[in-house]
């Protein structure tokens, strides 16, 4: 197994600008050819690619211009993506403003702080996994809720993955593939329903950065598994 430095993500967005800014179309290799093809209008060879990497570690990390057209992108790497982090009662606070019913909300804190409370003052007694087996009706209520209701999930999707981002590109520069943000909507819309032991949105699951940790026990995290696989399926690879 490789293993990956843990700032290894960030070099790679170095590595997307380092090779884009300041070339030309013409000089890229086919695969950047065939991105800037599908994802810029009237592409010519003799045009110059310009690239500014974002500092504020917002959703998209770096901007691609051509000509006067300029997109934002955002680049994952890996198996495991984890597409965001927020404090969690950041997150339930925006679901009440949502109108989801309390009982969804302290479901999802009880399944999130996994030891019988809803803020993190009680004493983890059992495994995690065995403690979404006692819970897996409740687990089971709160996904069929967020399935049923398309208008806040889409709402969720953007919150998480999409922001101000237009392509999310997986891998690196010498072999990645990308999705749009309308292609990101409507995989995850068409895979809502996909069953699930876990809390999730689509393919996007609820997680705690560490519940070993007095202040990571209170960040949430989703996660993306398998993100490159649901991408090929929208490239047809």
């Amino acid at each position: 197994m490789i293993n990956i430095a843990k700032n290894y993500g960030f070099q790679n967005e170095w590595d997307f600008f380092y090779y884009l800014n300041n070339k030309i179309v013409g000089e890229v290799n086919s695969m950047f050819k065939e991105f800037l093809s599908v994802n810029f209008s009237n592409i010519r060879d003799d045009m110059l690619i310009t690239a500014y990497v974002n500092l504020n570690r917002q959703k998209e990390d770096i901007w691609i211009k051509v000509g006067k057209e300029k997109k934002s992108i955002s680049i994952k790497m890996g198996k495991t993506n984890t597409v965001h982090n927020e404090y969690i009662y950041n997150f339930t606070s925006y679901l009440e403003k949502e109108k989801v019913p309390v009982k969804i909300i302290n479901i999802i804190l009880e399944y999130f702080f996994a030891d019988g409370t809803h803020d993190g003052s009680g004493t983890r007694k059992i495994t995690f996994p065995e403690y979404k087996i006692k819970i897996k009706r409740k687990i089971a209520k709160v996904n069929k809720y967020f399935s049923k209701n398309e208008v806040l999930l889409i709402k969720l999707i953007n919150r998480f993955v999409i922001g101000s981002t237009d392509i999310l590109i997986h891998g690196t520069v010498n072999n990645f593939t990308y999705i749009n943000k309308d292609e990101i909507i409507k995989l995850l819309l068409n895979s809502k329903n996909d069953p699930s032991t876990t809390i999730h949105f689509s393919h996007l699951f609820l997680s705690v950065r560490s519940r070993n940790n007095e202040v990571d026990k209170f960040i949430m995290q989703i996660k993306w598994y398998n993100l490159a696989d649901d991408i090929a399926k929208i490239r047809g690879k």
